[in-house]
């Protein structure tokens, strides 16, 4: 996959800003307490000493939501399809009424903020308070002490601390802050890519998965549904990755016969930079090209998520889930390519974000992760001779993570793919965090009891396992400055399932029915007979083999790839 890290907070449009007198009888908020501690930076960071104190932050505080566990259980039944409820999706303002905190707790952090001097402050949801300050304010705000980390690999830094605190009457009303203790890089893979000779490119009779197009991927995955445009489909942007308008209409002329251009929209004063390198353009290029270009005629939708300071802060992820949350226009099916190193969040931090997509969910939205590109390696770790790493945000029970394949001899197996210096394959395998769903315990149980003792104490057998679902994820055609690339990587599988729920959504509506939502439910219990098993391989990454796809659902590619006719039936 095309893995980069994308993540951000994003401004509703409905988002209203406050400088309100603070409330005299408000208890007293006690002193400063640790509240978040990074054990280990992640690999390939470095520090380069203190943060400029004038360095401008966008920071989000996440106040604890009520009755989560309620919302919970009501998207487990509304996205069941043998539910009576099955498909009647929540408002934004059920969903607020819902999990709303008190006007005392609001009051209390904002009675907090004052004290740092920040009293304008903007509430995109009853859960979330957003703010622009520079580096000073946010040390005295939270008693920390922020550094400039340098990405060895990405050539790009930004301000973190390795700790900080909050008044002790305020941890059981905060979920989160950022951006402080969390970390995010190219999730998976750099995204392997080679030239493609177009003049020795030949046509070919059948698809056979060594040039993958639109096209083909309908021909491998028994695509008989032709949209009628009724839908959207969206892809994400992060850290600056471009994608070009150009190229685009290149990738139509050749493969997709009067594809619509797609719209860029801006989340939170993020923008598309368009043309650039292939580095900085082939992760935007693949996802638009092949979401829009195999969904088409169906609109296609760019979120672009840097901020405008630069791009400098990755905490990008709540943004994406704001923006889905509070904006009518929000594309219903929605891929992303990026993520980080689940180890490197913390727990509360995991469970926030995660829920925060559970809404979206919960909303009618099918939110697809790409699983990673280096198998049970996480983000490439170098070792995983005591443990095996899981990839966020692709292990939240609440989004469908996609894995990859690629077909040898007609046969579908775990992808491997062409890294140079590692051992790359399809990300998969379970979290460190997260327990097993409901839809998927008695799939996780029956991997494990197969396994038996192999690769005991490297995983826990009873979380949340991943890829859900995969789909081939090597050699797809895309044009990067009017040249022809030979992509590779789950960032490839991601957007062209999240094209293929849109297709479904298109379906849906003609009938006049409500979209997909979240998916796992469905395809976990009565659409699984449209799942194609895949059983052969293994998804390697650091020093292992990584694990086996089997028979059923499997860490290396989920309950398999799709037959898209089998699929349409059930919805």
């Amino acid at each position: 996959m095309v893995v980069f890290s994308k993540l951000a907070l994003a401004l509703s449009l409905a988002s209203c800003s406050f400088a309100e007198p603070i409330p005299a009888n408000l208890p007293k908020l006690g002193s400063m307490a640790l509240f978040q501690h990074l054990n280990d930076v992640p690999e390939q960071w470095v520090s380069q000493g203190a943060a400029p104190k004038s360095t401008m932050i966008k920071a989000q505080i996440g106040l604890k939501q009520s009755n989560i566990v309620v919302l919970q259980e009501k998207l487990l039944d509304i996205s069941h399809p043998e539910s009576p409820n099955y498909g009647k999706w929540l408002s934004k303002d059920e969903i607020d009424s819902m999990l709303s905190p008190s006007a005392e707790n609001i009051a209390a952090v904002k009675a907090w903020l004052a004290t740092a001097g920040i009293t304008n402050v903007s509430q995109p949801s009853p859960d979330w308070i957003e703010f622009n300050v520079p580096v000073s304010t946010m040390e005295t705000l939270l008693n920390a002490k922020y550094e400039n980390f340098w990405h060895t690999q990405e050539q790009r830094s930004i301000p973190r601390t390795k700790q900080y605190s909050i008044p002790e009457a305020l941890h059981s009303v905060i979920d989160m802050v950022t951006p402080t203790t969390a970390f995010y890089s190219k999730s998976g893979s750099n995204l392997v890519f080679e030239k493609v000779d177009e003049s020795k490119l030949t046509e070919r009779a059948t698809c056979d998965g060594s040039t993958i197009t639109p096209a083909c991927l309908k021909s491998l995955y028994n695509v008989d549904y032709t949209p009628k445009g009724n839908t959207k489909v969206g892809t994400t942007q992060f850290i600056q990755i471009g994608a070009s308008h150009t190229d685009y209409k290149t990738f139509g002329t050749h493969y997709v016969s009067g594809l619509p251009d797609f719209l860029d929209v801006s989340v939170s004063g993020g923008y598309n930079p368009g043309n650039g390198d292939v580095a900085h353009t082939l992760e935007g290029n693949l996802d638009t090209q092949y979401a829009g270009g195999l969904a088409s005629p169906i609109p296609s939708q760019f979120l672009a998520l840097d901020p405008q300071n630069g791009g400098n802060f990755g905490d990008e992820l709540s943004n994406l889930a704001s923006y889905l949350t509070s904006n009518s226009a929000a594309p219903p099916a929605v891929s992303t390519s990026y993520g980080g190193g689940e180890q490197y969040f913390s727990g509360t931090y995991l469970d926030r974000v995660c829920n925060e997509f559970m809404k979206a969910g919960s909303m009618g939205i099918s939110v697809f992760f790409s699983s990673g590109d280096f198998g049970v390696a996480g983000v490439n770790q170098s070792s995983c001779s005591t443990t095996f790493y899981a990839q966020w945000p692709a292990s939240c029970p609440w989004i469908t993570s996609v894995g990859g394949t690629q077909y040898n001899s007609g046969l579908e197996v775990v992808a491997q793919f062409p890294e140079p210096n590692a051992r790359a394959s399809s990300g998969g395998g379970f979290s460190g965090h997260f327990a097993a769903p409901s839809y998927q315990t008695s799939d996780t149980a029956a991997y494990v009891s197969a396994i038996g003792t192999k690769y005991q104490g490297k995983y826990n057998p009873k979380n949340r396992g991943f890829p859900d679902v995969s789909l081939v994820s090597k050699n797809f055609m895309v044009y990067i400055n009017n040249q022809l690339y030979n992509c590779y990587g789950t960032s490839a599988s991601a957007p062209s399932w999240a094209a293929l729920t849109a297709m479904l959504n298109d379906y849906r509506k003609a009938s006049g029915k409500a979209t997909l939502g979240f998916l796992n439910p469905l395809l976990y219990s009565t659409a699984r007979s449209a799942m194609r098993d895949v059983t052969s391989g293994s998804n390697q990454g650091c020093d292992s083999n990584g694990f086996d796809a089997l028979k059923g659902w499997d860490p290396a590619t989920g309950l398999g790839s799709v037959d898209f006719a089998k699929l349409r039936t059930f919805v």
